[in-house]
């Protein structure tokens, strides 16, 4: 078997991924993650193919080897069987003129004086353009006649030209029991032949066939294989080409089945390399390699540009969180890890904003817990003598304008015990006594007590909604939370308006909603005003709206505003509704199935 006459590409894929795995960590610690996965994707597209193409590679080289070598042995052995078909072909003809005893007068007689019968048989038999001629022998090996042929008038002067006619330097063989002898190479203007010679009987005469060497290695020439040039090796070691040339061998050489000894044909490699049939589907993986490569880098220079545009407001976002800034949102595109990093930040911002709300408000309340202790002692107890003192002077007044400047202290008084209370409450809340009540009922009282109210504001007030939803809850706080709402609705309303309440259901929740159609609160105050101590009113405490949220929580609820400047203010208190209330809502819509 010949030696692999490929450059395999193996090579280059060793060298092309000989990088050391230290290299390739490196590379990755400094990079960032997109070019990261650029690296890892490329290698993990590009590795296998590579390894593809190495591997049809090689399977391609030992391919074509085997198939060579195959069609090598196929081709050398249709050419041997085609020389020896010649041969044996030569060899009857020959044994057909040797069984003729009358050529055995040749030893005693000129060729000439032969029957005429008989030269006829012979110029007949010879009568081929591969045959030189009929030659005669003694039985010292000197030639006694010839005979020329159809191929030595065709081809000039004949071997034979002289007399003298010399066989001693020629190789012999034996081939089924006829002697080959020869060839003789070309020379003076002659053409290369061979002998087949035979014993005519028991004469001491032999005939042989003068054999055109050419018509030999003229068979050969279908046996040529693409780089493989056929040749024609003879016992004295020499090699000729298909016209019957000699050739200067060099080269190692594939030998094919001998047919006579010495006698066989072989391959000779013209070229170092054998064609590969898979150059043009290498050639096709490296350019689906490189295509690969360039589509990926194009893919991930975009999606780096994209992923860096998505992330720019992330990391914007988390360094305003660390600055302080909560009111942060992060814009959200997609559902997909960015988008839920970006959902994940705005929740955390808004978890903080509350939790810190939260911290803010119990380290007020506590203040304020404090501070109202201590107003309590040391202002209402003062402020509770001073208003006895007070009313005690003004019963024994009797100058009218004075007793209305003792009513008016006592007022003052009043106004300040109740913004203690209020500070108190707030501070220091009881905890709700709960029980069940009616939307009805609720709005019943809140109507009643604000109905004087209204009507001397020139307010319109209308009731409206789910009367008979029934909630859980301490009345009194809810319907302080109701009150509340419906003073700073009045408030809002200098030049009359209308006054709704009203009750509806929201899932598992219940709504008491208060709405005025008054001046309305700017958006930007709209978050602000249920803050303590934060107010718009001339005189006012801020600490309705905040007390009226801390009682929501505490019954399980909370309060909600929406305002529109110039249109008016809707405060909802979201509570939740009864046990019995949500069961039997839950499995209402059942009972229609």
């Amino acid at each position: 078997m010949p030696a692999s006459p490929f450059v395999p590409l193996s090579r280059w894929a060793r060298c092309a991924l000989g990088r050391s795995w230290e290299q390739l960590h490196d590379i990755l610690g400094h990079a960032s993650l997109s070019a990261r996965y650029l690296l890892v994707s490329l290698l993990a597209a590009l590795v296998p193919l590579a390894a593809t193409v190495v591997l049809y590679d090689r399977y391609a080289a030992d391919l074509v080897i085997r198939l060579a070598d195959q069609r090598l042995e196929s081709r050398l052995t249709a050419a041997a069987s085609k020389l020896a078909d010649f041969l044996r072909t030569k060899v009857f003809q020959l044994e057909t003129l040797a069984d003729f005893p009358e050529l055995a007068a040749i030893a005693h007689t000129d060729l000439h004086r032969l029957d005429e019968r008989l030269l006829n048989l012979l110029r007949y038999e010879t009568d081929a353009p591969d045959v030189y001629g009929v030659l005669f022998f003694d039985e010292a090996g000197r030639m006694l006649a010839a005979l020329p042929g159809h191929g030595g008038s065709t081809e000039g002067a004949p071997p034979w030209g002289e007399r003298e006619f010399s066989l001693g330097t020629l190789p012999r063989v034996e081939f089924q029991g006829t002697e080959l002898i020869g060839p003789l190479l070309p020379q003076d203007g002659r053409p290369g032949w061979f002998l087949l010679r035979r014993r005519i009987g028991t004469e001491p005469v032999s005939i042989a066939l003068q054999v055109r060497l050419a018509s030999v290695t003229e068979l050969l020439t279908g046996a040529a294989l693409d780089v493989y040039r056929p040749v024609l090796h003879t016992p004295d070691g020499r090699f000729f080409s298909e016209v019957g040339t000699e050739l200067r061998v060099a080269a190692p050489l594939i030998s094919g089945p001998e047919i006579a000894p010495g006698w066989f044909p072989a391959m000779l490699r013209e070229t170092a390399e054998l064609p590969s049939p898979g150059a043009s589907v290498r050639y096709v993986m490296l350019g689906l390699a490189t295509a690969s490569a360039g589509a990926l880098l194009v893919l991930f220079l975009r999606l780096g540009a994209r992923m860096r545009r998505r992330i720019a407001p992330l990391v914007a976002g988390a360094e305003s969180v660390a600055r302080g800034e909560l009111a942060i949102h992060v814009p959200v595109e997609g559902r997909d890890e960015i988008a839920t990093l970006a959902r994940a930040l705005n929740r955390m911002s808004a978890e903080l904003r509350a939790l810190i709300r939260t911290r803010v408000e119990t380290e007020k309340r506590a203040a304020l817990g404090d501070i109202a202790a201590s107003i309590a002692h040391e202002v209402r107890n003062p402020l509770a003598t001073i208003k006895t003192s007070v009313q005690a002077l003004g019963a024994r007044e009797t100058d009218p304008a004075r007793r209305e400047l003792v009513e008016l202290i006592v007022e003052e008084i009043e106004r300040i015990n109740g913004v203690i209370q209020s500070l108190l409450s707030f501070a220091r809340p009881s905890e709700p006594e709960k029980s069940e009540v009616t939307a009805g009922e609720l709005l019943r009282r809140v109507a009643a007590l604000a109905g004087s109210m209204a009507e001397e504001a020139r307010v319109t007030l209308s009731v409206l909604g789910e009367r008979d939803l029934r909630f859980h809850l301490d009345v009194g706080q809810v319907q302080q939370i109701l009150v509340n709402l419906v003073l700073n609705a009045l408030q809002a309303m200098p030049r009359g308006g209308t006054l709704t309440l009203r009750a509806y259901r929201d899932g598992p929740v219940g709504c008491l909603a208060v709405s005025d159609t008054g001046v309305g609160i700017p958006p930007e105050l709209v978050d602000k005003v249920a803050e303590p101590f934060f107010t718009t009113k001339p005189g006012g405490t801020g600490l309705g709206l905040a007390v009226s949220r801390q009682l929501a929580e505490m019954n399980g609820g909370r309060i909600e505003i929406a305002s529109e400047p110039g249109a008016g203010t809707t405060v909802t208190v979201r509570l939740p509704l009864a046990t019995t209330e949500v069961t039997h809502e839950d499995r209402a819509p059942g009972a229609h199935h």
